[in-house]
């Protein structure tokens, strides 16, 4: 078993359940112009990446006009916090692991394609932010994962080595975004990817858990 000195988690799906507040928000945003509004089954399916993916995704679904894009997206950014409480609460197991990893004196930080503002407050509402370092997030036109310039700067940001840390999630984009920057990469199978398909699609990762309960047994050792 491999020995890490730093981990960077991977925000909805995996330490937060933000769904609600997202397909809320997504169906404020896609009315305001008229758009079909998205069900909440299409949002928890398709969302990752980024909200940007999502909204295309959506767009493609439904055949609406991809022109909207970057509209839904600023109505998007602006209705967000308004909302980013609804429905919220964390996975189970989360704050048990950053309190494990935190006590043995790991360096932890949040990594997640969320903006900045709403990555914030959300790790504030759960009483997850003491525990990390630092916080990875975006803007709206800024690299995210999977690019490999945003999991550089997240290494940068903790001055930790690839070689020394591992990224943790619930999807192929946190994966990814992982070996983009050369860093291991484990996965909970607690957002809408399956095991099944969280093995299959993510072949190299150290590997794919039910819970964060049974990821902090099998990558760092530690019971919670």
């Amino acid at each position: 078993m491999k020995n890490y000195n730093a981990a960077f988690f991977d925000l909805d799906g995996t330490l937060a359940d933000n769904y609600a507040a997202i397909h809320s928000t997504l169906c404020e945003a896609f009315a305001e112009y008229g758009a079909r509004e998205p069900s909440y089954d299409d949002v928890f399916n398709i969302v990752g990446g980024s909200i940007q993916i999502t909204i295309k995704k959506l767009l493609e679904k439904y055949g609406e006009d991809l022109g909207l894009l970057h509209k839904i997206g600023d109505s998007y950014f602006r209705i967000y916090p308004e909302r980013a409480f609804y429905g919220l609460k964390a996975m189970p197991y989360a704050k048990e692991i950053l309190h494990a990893l935190k006590s043995q004196g790991m360096r932890l930080a949040c990594f997640t394609n969320k903006q900045t503002e709403g990555a914030e407050a959300v790790l504030r509402k759960l009483g997850l932010r003491e525990y990390f370092d630092g916080v990875a997030a975006t803007s709206f036109d800024s690299p995210r994962k999977p690019d490999a310039e945003f999991t550089i700067n997240a290494l940068n940001m903790l001055c930790v080595s690839a070689e020394e840390s591992v990224g943790i999630g619930d999807s192929p984009y946190d994966y990814k975004a992982a070996l983009a920057g050369k860093m291991d990469s484990a996965l909970v199978a607690t957002g809408s990817d399956s095991q099944e398909l969280l093995l299959d699609n993510c072949p190299n990762a150290v590997g794919v858990y039910a819970n964060l309960a049974e990821l902090a047994v099998g990558v760092f050792d530690v019971e919670i």
